[in-house]
């Protein structure tokens, strides 16, 4: 019989217990614990959040090779866990080379990911696979500095609630179909557009967050915003068109929201304003 001395209490804690103590510790420390025993060995490897950032890459100067140890780290998580994935984020300078990325996010799609976070390298973009569109689970998707293409036969993210496109590059018509095709979007902040018309269809869209030239903005079937906050850039060319064209007016661009109760101008939205005859 194994006395209070011999037992290993922490090992013998529910697993959900474990998670949720090896979730709130960066990752690379998660996967250390493998050593510590037997039990040990792969309980990291059942947690359902995985964030890698620049916590986890190993030391050193050459650029090249940190970001190789880097990308090797995260292949190895992803192939030897077990069980779903929840959330997946991956923050770094370092950018992984674009089959690397490829297949970490096709594998991503057969796990059941509910939130996708990529936002990698100052400098470099990447093109997101078609995989990223079939991921039916998903609530939460945050992409930065990528090129965005929904294939054909996309049908929507029936499940998504929050949605962050920061300098991504995609046709406007396909924004909006992507916006519209979103049922139960509740937060949407677009961010580094140039010259972009928009037109907005989110029946339950809740927070508004635009960021960038946009030459029109409009709203429809938005009725329960409540928040919107604009940071407008104007260059010469928006500004002659916000003289000239008459339907994008203040009136028309808050007719639609009779729930507003915030609403935030930056930069030079007072100038939108005093050009567009907003009253």
């Amino acid at each position: 019989m194994d006395t209070d001395s011999d037992r290993d209490l922490l090992s013998d804690l529910p697993q959900s217990i474990i998670e949720s103590i090896l979730v709130k510790v960066p990752l690379v420390d998660a996967v250390r614990t493998s050593i510590l025993s037997r039990k040990w060995r792969y309980k990291w490897a059942a947690i359902t959040e995985l964030v890698f950032n620049d916590t986890c890459r190993t030391s050193g100067h050459d650029k090249s090779i940190i970001s190789c140890n880097l990308v090797n780290f995260i292949t190895r998580c992803l192939f030897l866990h077990d069980g779903p994935i929840h959330k997946f984020e991956l923050n770094t300078s370092y950018s992984p080379a674009s089959p690397d990325l490829d297949q970490w996010l096709l594998f991503l799609s057969r796990k059941d990911i509910k939130e996708l976070i990529i936002d990698i390298g100052e400098d470099d973009w990447f093109r997101a696979p078609s995989c990223v569109f079939f991921c039916p689970k998903l609530t939460h998707l945050v992409l930065v500095r990528c090129e965005l293409n929904p294939p054909p036969n996309f049908k929507g993210f029936l499940c998504l609630k929050h949605l962050s496109l920061q300098q991504v590059i995609i046709p406007p018509h396909d924004i909006e179909v992507l916006i519209s095709s979103c049922p139960l979007l509740e937060s949407l902040t677009l961010s580094y557009f140039d010259s972009l018309e928009l037109t907005i269809r989110a029946p339950n869209l809740k927070y508004l967050n635009l960021e960038g030239e946009f030459k029109d903005i409009r709203l429809e079937n938005t009725p329960h915003l409540i928040g919107i906050s604009v940071a407008m850039y104007m260059t010469d060319d928006i500004a002659e068109h916000f003289e000239q064209c008459s339907g994008c007016n203040f009136d028309k661009f808050l007719g639609g929201v009779p729930c507003l109760e915030r609403l935030i101008g930056h930069i030079y939205f007072t100038k939108v304003r005093s050009l567009s005859n907003f009253q």
